[in-house]
């Protein structure tokens, strides 16, 4: 006999079941995990262990990194562009040496084709020389003319006229061109001896080009250096010849009566 309100020490044998507490469809196992099939759940491999997560860079060393692969890319493009220019100047060098070749070759058949009279007188022509700076008119390319014309005062024109083939400079100024009046061996009045304005007038005169220059005679004496009180010449016959820079000029000279 059992006391009154207790309970079996197997709760299964109790309820009529088998010893052991187990239930055929429940698939349950004394250990306390399911099964399904042939493999557990909850349950994890025999010698098995877990996945370590490797740990992330940091940013310098990323940035490291970065900085490594820019200069290898750096070096690479540096690398590409010199070989190209140095295959280009290499093509180039050897494209100017054979256009020099053909050149050469080319000319040295054009010479050997051409060579006659008209070759002997294209070399024989000399390239066309500079502009040169004009020298000074000389008295012998000058072809002159000298008038009088007696009256107060007494004028005198002289006209000079290039007869060089190339040009020259001609100073026809009062202290350059100059007329003097004589009366026998008696040197009356020079054109020299008070100069006026303009003392100098350069000109520039090409071939076959003239100029005339007019010269007043107020029929006072004068001397050199021009002193004052020289008299007036007396009426009568009188020469007048033309200097140029103190050099005579040929046929430059006439007569006139006061």
């Amino acid at each position: 006999m059992r006391p009154a309100g207790t309970r079996p020490a197997n709760g299964g044998a109790a309820q009529g079941h088998p010893q052991g507490g187990s239930r055929g469809k429940s698939g349950t196992t004394p250990s306390g995990s399911r099964s399904v099939g042939s493999r557990s759940v909850g349950s994890r491999p025999a010698g098995s262990r877990p996945t370590a997560r490797r740990p992330r860079p940091s940013r310098a060393v990323i940035w490291r990194r970065r900085i490594v692969a820019l200069i290898v890319l750096l070096a690479l493009v540096a690398g590409l562009v010199w070989g190209v220019g140095a295959l280009v100047r290499t093509l180039t060098a050897q494209g100017a040496e054979d256009g020099t070749s053909s050149a050469q070759g080319s000319a040295g058949a054009g010479s050997e084709d051409d060579a006659g009279p008209a070759s002997s007188a294209g070399a024989a022509e000399e390239e066309p020389a500079g502009p040169v700076d004009p020298g000074k008119c000389s008295p012998r390319d000058l072809d002159v003319r000298l008038s009088a014309t007696p009256g107060q005062p007494t004028s005198f024109a002289v006209t000079l006229t290039n007869r060089a083939e190339v040009a020259c400079l001609l100073d026809a100024g009062a202290a350059s061109l100059v007329v003097t009046v004589h009366s026998g061996e008696d040197r009356v009045w020079s054109s020299g001896d008070c100069v006026v304005e303009p003392a100098a007038r350069e000109l520039l005169l090409d071939s076959g080009d003239s100029t005339e220059t007019a010269i007043r005679w107020d029929g006072t004496r004068s001397a050199k250096g021009c002193p004052g009180g020289q008299g007036a010449a007396q009426p009568g016959s009188y020469r007048v010849a033309a200097t140029l820079g103190g050099a005579s000029l040929p046929a430059a000279d006439t007569s006139f009566t006061l």
